[in-house]
């Protein structure tokens, strides 16, 4: 048979050309005629391109050269799915492409249905900025030029459409003015293929980002690394806490007044394997800042101590509490890799340095918005509302509109809930969840789960290094100034640092160091005192801050919020002041929440205590108390009225 003759296939693929490879089709779903037709036509093309001789082709399945060079045609071209048709293309009555309308649309009677096929496809190649309209406002694409709706009802899009053709100069006697619906079945229509052929577009534009976000996460065929081992991966974020409380402050006029707290923040980090808590931090500040991120990853790392109850009849569950408390071999233990979202707080260069030098982890903050990736963390605080902070009649519930948010703010107040009660509650809670079974674990619970691999010979954890435990500097962060000074003027040599003046006796009593830059280590959980370093990395020794800013505990926050103030005028101290007392009574008189949380926060930091003389049997109790910022490990020792709603333990 001569060459020219067959058809040159070429331009395929090697791999494409041997129909081996080619997409199948299972013919024992086609019966009768139809499987009949089909096999017939997959045996000639397979003897065709394997060069066998056409009359045996003709012989064997009845068919003729153009035949079997239009069926091998139908096999090569491009599928929707980037492949080429192979097989599939030989199933009868199977169209491969849409149908093209040759003639143009009469104009038809009120009576008739038919005779518009392909009439919407024409009128969009006949006039393409019709089209481009329809998918823009569709879509939502051009938005530097058009302001598009929240999400467009569709009749909008066809009197869009109808205005568009009119733009175009098509009169009533055209396609779709000359039709009775004026195209509007065949533009729905046009718009459902075009949602399913541009699925992530149109999620984006119709439902939204979290919609196309989920849509592009389930199609998502890429491997992710398989976490195998307990410590591996962790995740962390942060939330704000559904429920409202209140503290008590001291009244100028005896007694005390209640202070209603504005919602709060609890950061978490979690294993992914064994999905049990290792530490949490409270933070009672409008928005959660690095420190507060650092302060979650100290508590993760320090062996948890449970708290001191003060609320009758709440206990902690049976072996249940935070892994570095209650598995010896977890005590210290740190992650390989954490996943966090992209808040401010956790893409800080400090944080990040912070976790690679002292934790020795990767950071991954992942995609912009998109919490699925952290799926396992976001789930556990659902699993805390629900079955904790939503049970809580001071609730403020999921969304406004909540039925079981009833005026959380009175009923704080009115049952006197308070916000050492919240902290109580929380450690309980989180103790429970990590003793509790869980479905994902087979019914095992995470701290079981847990035992279950350091119980194991061959597991290893990786630790802190004992000679760095007792002193985890963590939320440590350098910084440096000059040493300032003038001998002739009586001015002995200091470190200033965010307005306070610091020294020490080495210090004082070496002026040569004027005029030398210092490197300093700021706990900003503790401003009283600060570490210096000479050049040569020499520690010269811990310099104290000038008068009462060294003998009161305060935070960087808190030092921030005073200079503040005073900076506008609005708090004025003395040098026999306590600036920290003084911000403290400012904070007393305000009414808002925001000076509420503020309060509690400086009353956590001082040990609980207030400005404001209490009766001396309080104060000896106040200045007994020990300073610890670590909200885990905290004891509450003021017993309050508790409320008998809360005086049951939650359970999950």
């Amino acid at each position: 048979m001569p060459t020219n003759r067959r058809f040159e296939f070429d331009w395929l693929d090697p791999a494409e050309r041997d129909t081996r490879f080619w997409a199948t089709v299972d013919h024992s779903m086609l019966s009768g005629r139809l499987g009949f037709l089909y096999t017939a036509r997959a045996g000639a093309v397979k003897d065709y391109l394997a060069g066998e001789p056409l009359e045996a082709i003709l012989e064997k399945y009845g068919k003729k050269l153009p035949e079997t060079i239009r069926l091998t045609k139908r096999c090569v071209q491009i599928h929707p799915d980037g492949r080429i048709w192979g097989f599939r293309g030989l199933v009868p009555f199977k169209h491969l492409k849409e149908y093209e309308r040759i003639a143009l649309v009469q104009r038809r009677t009120l009576d008739e249905k038919s005779g518009c096929s392909g009439a919407l496809r024409q009128l969009f190649d006949l006039h393409p900025p019709v089209k481009e309209i329809v998918d823009n406002l569709y879509l939502k694409q051009r938005k530097k030029e058009t302001v598009h709706e929240s999400r467009i009802p569709l009749k909008s899009i066809h009197k869009r459409f109808l205005n568009s053709c009119r733009q175009e100069g098509l009169t009533t006697e055209q396609y779709p003015f000359c039709v009775k619906n004026l195209g509007r079945i065949a533009l729905f229509r046009y718009l459902g293929d075009l949602e399913k052929s541009q699925q992530q577009l149109a999620a984006a534009a119709r439902f939204g980002k979290a919609a196309a976000r989920k849509l592009r996460a389930s199609a998502s065929t890429g491997e992710e690394i398989v976490v195998t081992e307990p410590f591996q991966r962790a995740q962390t974020d942060g939330h704000r806490i559904d429920a409202i409380c209140e503290i008590e402050v001291p009244s100028p006029l005896g007694g005390v007044d209640r202070r209603v707290l504005r919602r709060f923040w609890i950061l978490c980090i979690i294993d992914v394997l064994t999905r049990v808590i290792l530490g949490y931090c409270i933070c009672l500040r409008r928005e959660y800042n690095s420190n507060d991120v650092l302060r979650c990853i100290r508590n993760a790392i320090v062996p948890w101590k449970p708290m001191v109850l003060t609320i009758p009849n709440l206990r902690y569950p049976s072996g249940g509490g935070l892994p570095g408390g209650v598995i010896p071999k977890a005590e210290y233990a740190v992650w390989d890799e954490l996943l966090y979202d992209n808040a401010k707080a956790h893409l800080s260069d400090r944080t990040r340095q912070k976790l690679q030098d002292l934790v020795g982890c990767d950071v991954n903050a992942g995609q912009i918005d998109n919490p699925d990736r952290r799926a396992i963390i976001e789930r556990f605080f659902r699993t805390l509302e629900e079955n904790g902070y939503h049970r809580i009649p001071s609730t403020t519930g999921s969304n406004p509109s909540d039925s079981r948010r009833q005026n959380p703010e009175k009923t704080a107040v009115a049952l006197n809930i308070t916000l050492e009660h919240l902290q109580e509650l929380t450690d309980v809670m989180i103790a429970q969840y990590n003793a509790a079974p869980h479905s994902a674990l087979g019914g095992r619970s995470p701290l079981e789960y847990l035992r279950y691999f350091t119980d194991r010979d061959d597991f290893l954890l990786r630790t802190v290094p004992e000679r760095d435990r007792h002193n985890l500097s963590l939320l440590n962060f350098s910084t440096t100034r000059v040493v300032r000074g003038n001998v002739k003027k009586g001015t002995a040599p200091y470190v200033e640092y965010l307005g306070v003046r610091y020294r020490n006796e080495v210090l004082v009593k070496t002026p040569e160091l004027i005029g030398v830059r210092l490197d300093l280590s700021v706990n900003p959980d503790d401003m009283r005192s600060l570490v210096a370093y000479l050049p040569d990395g020499s520690e010269l020794g811990v310099l104290t801050a000038h008068g009462l800013w060294g003998r009161t505990p305060h935070t960087f926050e808190m030092r921030e919020a005073i200079l503040e103030l005073k900076h506008k005028q609005l708090l004025f101290y003395t040098e026999q002041q306590d600036p920290i007392h003084v911000y403290m009574d400012l904070l007393t008189t305000q009414k808002n929440k925001g000076s509420a949380n503020k309060l509690a926060e400086a009353r956590q930091v001082m040990g609980n205590g207030f400005p404001t003389p209490p009766p001396p049997q309080v104060e000896s109790q106040a200045n007994a108390r020990a300073v610890d910022p670590s909200p885990i490990q905290r004891s509450a020792e003021r017993k309050s009225k508790v409320p008998a709603v809360i005086k049951k333990t939650l359970t999950f």
